[in-house]
């Protein structure tokens, strides 16, 4: 029976219509554990399903073969050692962009969750009128209209590096297409997304090194040949001196010869970081010279490169020591750094088989490479890119930002600086402040979801800068603690839990919980499980995690109760309401108590005490100050204590 429930669910999931798929979830509401929430479903456990197991019962017996879910990534994470499947989802077996699954299973090998994000009901024909060859071509004429444009296959540097890159003779920058179901925008995605925002288009790279060097992808219409959309895949943003840290030992590499024996690239066989000045940005890779040293005593000579160098090799520490991460891919894939480029900018860019990039700018004299939080910051782009691979969009976008903004000041912070932060990004060279954690406002970014400063245009990615103000306030608040009214009017208190709980909870929703497509609504519930995966259902940090999605807007305070005794008394069911409140609560009970009942502040000052013997019942808190208060309740000598918020 179980089996055929489950069926039901995925018919609902991926095949009909919207009234529909709410009907069949009530059939299956029965045998999950917990609610439906912003595409998690909870499974009750323990369970035998096996990887896939459920979408393809639902393809035997719906049937529907022309929809799958076919797996592309599977790991077990480092820090709770849960099993974790990711699937993409295809139509005619061409893949869905932003649409698949992933499967969550315990040590135990019971299926704890699923998230996703479905592409349902797509009725359009998968036969493309175009090529892909055809497709390449058209988009190339297109192109040439910009003079200015240099495609890197017709220039012999980048080709004969591309070559050595892939250690193959016949490797070419020449566009290759990919025939994939194209939505219209990464823009208000939901759990359930109309076949009607998806047509069917080819994916085209097009790699420019004229007027600078940068990545393309352009979704061309496979019927009519219509550019749809495009994106960059740029995301911008020995003892030796570096700069503000003095001495620092960094790795470097001989390379033999009686002068300029040492290069900055790292030979300790656990970080694979090469670091060389590239002012122009166009170069390729090996025209560029290596920044070379005699003696491996750098000094101050080559303060930024040295400096960049130490802090990218750090970035890779941190990974390494904290998360047991080898790299941005987790497989040791080479850093390629390039620093003083001759532009404002600093960007991570997924480069060829075996390397990324990182390119570092410059303003009025000042190198993005000597502000270790900016480094960090690109870093971070790269584990994203290799994980959750949020799409550079809106809602989406904003999330693969802010994410580089938390490991920005963390790194950072956890690495040079004793634990210490004023969480400000480019807070270490004058005039380079871009975004602060504590305080979004002050650089113009909200710090509410949907409130001041919140950006709705198409402009920058669809906000991508802006909007990642929210996910940021919501990680200082986590970590660091903070009161006060959001933007909504909504009064939040909320005890940190540590930088380092903080950015925990923030990599394993990152990396093993979220979807390219992800919104809010989703880092919300991934973190929120990423807590009660990491420390337990109702511990302090699963509630804080919560409570700080309300600050920002996002979310309910958390209703959990927890005991003051060891006996369980997860059964009993207290309400309260409305919370927060001003003038009056009311109180239901389970079951009534003869111990007074007592109201406290945090400081555990007994603020009022009083006895009822009615299960339900209405107390005045009308004298009590705005604030967070404790509501113990006595059954028998074991205790329940709830939180409210008193606002008036």
């Amino acid at each position: 029976m179980k089996t055929k429930i489950i069926i039901l669910f995925f018919i609902a999931l991926t095949k009909l219509t919207f009234g529909q798929y709410q009907q069949y979830i009530q059939y299956v509401s029965p045998y999950l554990s917990d609610s439906i929430q912003s595409g998690f479903f909870y499974f009750n456990t323990p369970n035998n399903f096996q990887a896939g197991q459920l979408y393809q019962l639902y393809r035997q017996n719906a049937p529907d073969l022309n929809n799958n879910m076919v797996l592309i990534d599977q790991h077990v994470d480092s820090l709770a050692g849960l099993t974790h499947f990711k699937y993409q989802q295809t139509f005619m077996n061409i893949p869905i962009e932003g649409a698949g699954c992933i499967e969550h299973y315990d040590k135990y090998g019971s299926l704890q969750f699923i998230n996703a994000k479905i592409a349902d009901s797509i009725k359009k024909d998968h036969r493309p009128r175009l090529s892909g060859d055809e497709a390449i071509n058209i988009l190339i004429e297109y192109l040439k209209k910009d003079e200015k444009l240099i495609f890197a296959w017709n220039d012999e540097d980048w080709e004969q590096q591309i070559r050595l890159d892939y250690a193959d003779s016949n490797a070419t920058w020449y566009p290759n297409s990919e025939l994939i179901w194209a939505i219209d925008t990464v823009k208000n995605i939901q759990l359930i997304n109309s076949g009607n925002r998806y047509n069917l288009a080819y994916k085209i790279s097009i790699t420019v090194i004229q007027p600078e060097f940068e990545t393309f992808i352009y979704y061309v219409d496979a019927n009519t040949g219509i550019v749809l959309k495009f994106n960059s895949t740029h995301i911008n943003d020995g003892p030796a001196g570096v700069y503000g840290y003095g001495s620092k030992i960094i790795d470097t590499q001989w390379k033999g010869g009686f002068t300029q024996k040492y290069i900055l690239q790292t030979n300790d066989a656990t970080r694979v970081v090469h670091t060389k000045k590239n002012p122009n940005g166009s170069t390729a890779w090996g025209l560029l010279d290596n920044t070379k040293d005699d003696d491996d005593n750098w000094g101050n000579t080559y303060l930024t490169e040295t400096s960049t160098h130490y802090h990218v090799s750090t970035c890779w520490d941190y990974y390494r020591n904290v998360f047991g991460r080898t790299g941005q891919n987790n497989a040791s894939r080479e850093v390629r750094v390039r620093t003083q480029w001759n532009a404002y900018n600093a960007q991570f860019i997924p480069g060829g088989s075996d390397h990324n990039d990182l390119r570092f700018g410059k303003d009025n004299g000042w190198d993005f490479g000597l502000e270790p939080s900016i480094v960090a910051h690109e870093f971070a782009h790269g584990v994203t890119h290799h994980s959750s691979n949020l799409t550079y969009s809106y809602e989406s976008g904003a999330l693969n930002e802010a994410f580089s903004d938390i490991f920005g000041v963390v790194i950072q912070a956890v690495m040079l600086d004793g634990g210490s932060t004023d969480w400000v990004i480019g807070n270490f060279i004058p005039n380079m402040p871009l975004r602060s954690l504590k305080d979004p406002n002050l650089y113009n970014q909200p710090d509410t979801y949907l409130g001041l400063n919140w950006y709705t245009g198409a402009g920058d990615n669809g906000g991508v800068h802006v909007n990642s103000g929210v996910l940021n306030k919501w990680f200082y608040v986590l970590a660091h603690g903070d009161n006060g009214t959001n933007d909504l009017s909504n009064y939040y208190d909320v005890d940190g839990i540590g930088i380092n709980k903080a950015s925990r909870i923030a990599y394993y929703a990152q990396t093993s919980l979220l979807l390219s497509s992800s919104q809010y609504s989703d880092a919300r519930q991934a973190t929120i499980q990423a807590a009660k995966i990491l420390y337990g259902e109702c511990s302090v940090e699963h509630q804080a995690t919560i409570d700080s999605w309300y600050a920002v807007g996002i979310g309910n305070l958390n209703n959990c109760t927890y005991t003051a005794s060891v006996e369980d008394l997860s059964n009993q069911n207290i309400l309260i309401y409305p919370n927060p409140a001003n003038n009056s609560i009311s109180i239901e009970l389970p079951m009534s108590t003869a111990s007074p009942i007592r109201i406290i502040d945090l400081s555990g000052n007994l603020i009022k005490e009083f006895e009822t013997n009615q299960v339900f019942f209405q107390t005045d808190i009308s004298n009590l100050s705005n604030g967070v208060y404790l509501i113990n309740f006595d059954f028998n000598g074991s205790q329940i204590v709830k939180r409210i918020i008193v606002q008036n």
